[in-house]
C-alpha cells in the first residue's frame, strides 16, 4: 500500500534576487517544506528579516552573510539563486554537499552540465553520491519546457525524427532584470560587442539540446547556439524606459542539434519588448506527428520558482548523485 510522506524538509535559501524572494514566498506556502535560514551576499540585506525582505509578515529569520552561520545538521536541503555559471557556482555546491544536504539551483549551466563541463560534473556527483546528497539544475527554461516536457511527450511516439520547440514571449511582462538580460534597449552595436564576449543571451538552449539527446538515444554531431537582435520599427515604451526606434527590443536565439548531418533538435528562443503573440510550442515530426501549443505562454518567472520548490521533495526521495531533471520522479505540485 503506498503511503505519503509526512516528513518536513528544512531549506536553506542563497540568493534573495527577485527570483530568490519570489521562491521565499512559495518555500513558505509549500506543506513539506520549511525554511530555516537565509544568506545572501547584499549587506544591505543581511541581519533584516527575510520575511520583511519577501513582502510577508516577519518570519523571525535574519539573513545572513555566509553559510558558515548554518551547521550541517541545521538543514536538509539548500535551495541557490544565484548565478548561471556553474564554473563560479562549484565551490558552493560542493561545500553544500559536504554539509550532506541536497541542493536544488536555477543555475542554467547545471541543468545538463555532462558534455559542457565533464571533469566538473564528475567531481560534483563523486562529492554528492560520497556524501549521499543529490545535486539539481532547474527551472522553467532550462529544465522543463524545451527539454523535460519535449521528452516527455514523445513516450505517445512509435518513431521520433526530428523535435522542434519553440518560446516567443513578450517580455514587457517580465521582471526588469530579464529584461536587461535580453538586451533591451541597447543599441545593435553594444547588443552585438555583448554577445561576441558570452555577455548576452539566453543561457541553457545547449543544456537543453543535450539532454533531449540524450534521453532519447540521439549522440549529436555538432550543435549551435546563434544570437541575433531584435530591432525596434517603432519605439516602444516599458514601465522603465522608452526604446526608441532602431534600438534592441529583445533578441532571437536559435539552437540547431545535427545528427548524421542532418538537424533532429531546433529550438527558437525570442524574447523581446512589445511582441504581440506569446506562446510555447513543442512539435514532434514523427510516428505520431503532433503540434502542442500554449496561447499566451507559460509565466517564466511563476513557473521557474514553482519547479525548483516543487521538486525538493522527490530530490530529497532520489539516488545520491548530479541528477537532471529526467532522473527524478514526476515534479508536481503538492497540496495540505
Amino acid at each position: 500500500m503506498y503511503r505519503q510522506e509526512t516528513s518536513i524538509i528544512r531549506v536553506v535559501q542563497l540568493g534573495l534576487g527577485p527570483i530568490g524572494l519570489s521562491a521565499t514566498r512559495y518555500l513558505c506556502e509549500h506543506p513539506r517544506l520549511r525554511i530555516v535560514g537565509a544568506v545572501d551576499i547584499d549587506p544591505d540585506k543581511q541581519g533584516k528579516d527575510l520575511g520583511n525582505l519577501a513582502g510577508m509578515t516577519p518570519l523571525g529569520l535574519p539573513v545572513s552573510g555566509a553559510l558558515d552561520q548554518y551547521p550541517p545538521e541545521a538543514a536538509d536541503a539548500a535551495v541557490v539563486t544565484t548565478t548561471s555559471s556553474l564554473k563560479s557556482l562549484a565551490p558552493l555546491l560542493l561545500d553544500l554537499a559536504g554539509r550532506g544536504w541536497d541542493i536544488v539551483s536555477t543555475c542554467e549551466e547545471l541543468s545538463f552540465p555532462w558534455l559542457t563541463h565533464p571533469e566538473l560534473s564528475r567531481e560534483l556527483n563523486r562529492e554528492a553520491c560520497r556524501r549521499e546528497v543529490s545535486i539539481l539544475g532547474t527551472g522553467i527554461n532550462p529544465g522543463f519546457l524545451m527539454d523535460l516536457l519535449p521528452i516527455a511527450l514523445t513516450g505517445i511516439c512509435q518513431k521520433v525524427e526530428r523535435i522542434v520547440v519553440e518560446r516567443v514571449q513578450d517580455a514587457g511582462a517580465r521582471r526588469v532584470p530579464f529584461q536587461h538580460k535580453i538586451g533591451a534597449g541597447l543599441d545593435p552595436t553594444e547588443f552585438e560587442e555583448l554577445v561576441s564576449r558570452d555577455l548576452m543571451g539566453h543561457v541553457g538552449l545547449t543544456e537543453s539540446m543535450q539532454m533531449l539527446a540524450h534521453q532519447l538515444g540521439w549522440e549529436l554531431d555538432a550543435t549551435t547556439d546563434d544570437i541575433e537582435p531584435i530591432i525596434a520599427a517603432n519605439p516602444v515604451r516599458t514601465a522603465e524606459q522608452l526604446i526608441p526606434e532602431g534600438k534592441t527590443t529583445g533578441l532571437l536565439q536559435t539552437g540547431r542539434g545535427f545528427r548524421h548531418g542532418r538537424e533532429v533538435i531546433h529550438l527558437l528562443f525570442r524574447a523581446s519588448i512589445g511582441e504581440p503573440r506569446s506562446f510555447d510550442r513543442i512539435q514532434v515530426e514523427g510516428i505520431p506527428p503532433f503540434d502542442f501549443v500554449a496561447e499566451g505562454g507559460i509565466n517564466g518567472d511563476l513557473g521557474t520558482i514553482a519547479i525548483l520548490v516543487n521538486s525538493i521533495p522527490g530530490l530529497h526521495r532520489a539516488a545520491p548523485g548530479l541528477l537532471t531533471m529526467p532522473d527524478l520522479p514526476p515534479v508536481t505540485w503538492f497540496g495540505s
